[in-house]
């Protein structure tokens, strides 16, 4: 493995932290729990989750959450690390949150290991799942619980046992959780207008530990969220990489997009594919979908590098999957292609920053699902980037790459829990350079444009 490499991938697990202390939950029995969220305003974070990490606002300790690993802009994220005591098992209880998505996702350093999707968690007796297509949305009886373990899916997927999420992390490391909230509906909040699940350990002799106690039985002493940058050192060193322009690596002209495997194969391309040599033996690589800074593993990722040296505006065209428009309410769940789809711009992985997102309902044009974007500095956004032209515009972001570059972006697209009968989604590339023939009509056509070239095709 060349130095520089072997360098890039060893501080990539690299770790910010913060500091401070989190706020204890009160215990709610299932009447008691209705009555509160009633009276009011559901937590933002409790002794188990740490929160809320959301672009919107701060958590409860401070924390900035477009920092958190190129978050996407619709989503709260709740974050818990932890350790079960041998033999134990960890009970969530909770309620379906009002909105267009909830996901549980057990993590190993940053990688998923293991998810339970909305849909994928059943309903408890006398309850209903709110996300099942055609289910009504606004039912008050919503509950379900999940058991989370200490051990690896079972190889057969029917093996699994119902409602049970499988958490068992790396060797000596600790187990990481993630519970997510997208799109809450209109005056619900970012938790959707439900408590953030609660927490119960029920130890090997069959004792029930709740709250406070159950905390401080499983919590893992180290409570940070974790944002996996590198040094800006290291960053600036790969783009000097032999053969490239440090100036624009890692990025080009013609734009390429490819998809999100795992952390490592996504960073071989800023030191390898500056030669035509280089490219062709990643491409020719094995890429195992992994995934990495605490992707979802409903998500599939695709993304781009962009320079401003190569035109101060990127265009895209495509056509936007087919996806369930919940933000106004609607009283039954809608069906679609997918859930979600987003587009971000990024910083560099120096700061895993988003300074901006468009969400589906936010570009799809009245025209139909066909749809143009543009991507510009706010100084540079062409007068016809507006939606009543049938454009949406895309923040580049003001400080490029984070590390000094003003001219570096990065552009994440995202499919989330896809139909199966999608043929075209993300999720079905399983190769490098596959992007655009899968993709077909739904790959993101791109090329860069002059403000006065764009603007002279009028609205």
């Amino acid at each position: 493995m060349p130095p520089r490499l072997s360098g890039l991938i060893a501080t990539s697990l690299a770790a910010i932290c913060a500091a401070g202390v989190l706020l204890a939950a009160p215990v709610f029995g299932d009447r008691a729990e209705r009555g509160a969220e009633q009276s009011s305003r559901p937590e933002l974070a409790t002794c188990f989750w740490e929160g809320p990490i959301s672009t919107k606002r701060p958590s409860s300790r401070g924390f900035d959450g477009r920092t958190f690993n190129f978050p996407e802009e619709s989503a709260t994220y709740w974050l818990a690390r932890l350790g079960l005591p041998a033999g134990s098992r960890l009970k969530l209880r909770g309620r379906y949150p009002y909105g267009r998505y909830m996901s549980l996702n057990s993590y190993s350093d940053g990688a998923p290991t293991d998810a339970l999707s909305d849909v994928a968690i059943d309903a408890r007796p006398g309850s209903a799942n709110p996300f099942e297509p055609g289910a009504r949305r606004d039912g008050e009886k919503r509950s379900w619980r999940v058991t989370v373990l200490d051990a690896p899916p079972p190889a057969d997927a029917s093996a699994r046992e119902p409602n049970t999420l499988y958490a068992q992390p790396a060797a000596g490391a600790a187990i990481e959780l993630a519970y997510r909230v997208y799109e809450p509906d209109r005056g619900y909040g970012l938790t959707g207008g439900t408590e953030l699940p609660r927490a119960v350990l029920v130890l090997d002799d069959g004792t029930h530990l709740r709250g406070q106690e159950a905390c401080d039985a499983v919590n893992d002493a180290n409570r940070e969220i974790t944002v996996q940058t590198i040094p800006e050192a290291l960053w600036e060193t790969a783009r000097a990489s032999p053969g490239c322009d440090a100036e624009t690596n890692p990025a080009y002209d013609p734009i390429r997009w490819e998809r999100f495997f795992n952390v490592n194969y996504a960073s071989l391309a800023v030191i390898t594919d500056c030669t035509e040599a280089g490219r062709e033996a990643r491409l020719e690589m094995e890429a195992e979908s992994q995934g990495g800074f605490y992707s979802n593993r409903d998500s599939a990722y695709i993304f781009a590098h962009l320079s401003r040296e190569f035109g101060e505006v990127v265009v895209l065209r495509g056509r936007l999957p087919d996806f369930p428009q919940t933000v106004k309410g609607p009283k039954r769940m809608p069906d679609g292609e997918l859930r979600f789809w987003s587009l971000c711009s990024g910083e560099s992985r120096v700061t895993t920053r988003t300074p901006d997102c468009l969400a589906d309902r936010q570009v799809l044009a009245q025209s139909g699902r066909n749809y143009t974007i543009v991507v510009s500095k706010r100084a540079d956004r062409p007068d016809n980037a507006r939606a009543s032209c049938g454009v949406a515009w895309l923040d580049w972001g003001k400080r490029g790459d984070g590390a000094g570059d003003p001219d570096y972006a990065l552009l994440i697209m995202r499919n989330m829990l896809v139909n199966p009968d999608f043929d075209e989604a993300i999720q079905r590339v399983e190769r490098p350079s596959e992007e655009a023939e899968v993709m077909n009509e739904h790959f993101p056509r791109s090329r860069y444009e002059t403000r006065d070239g764009f603007e002279a095709r009028g609205c």
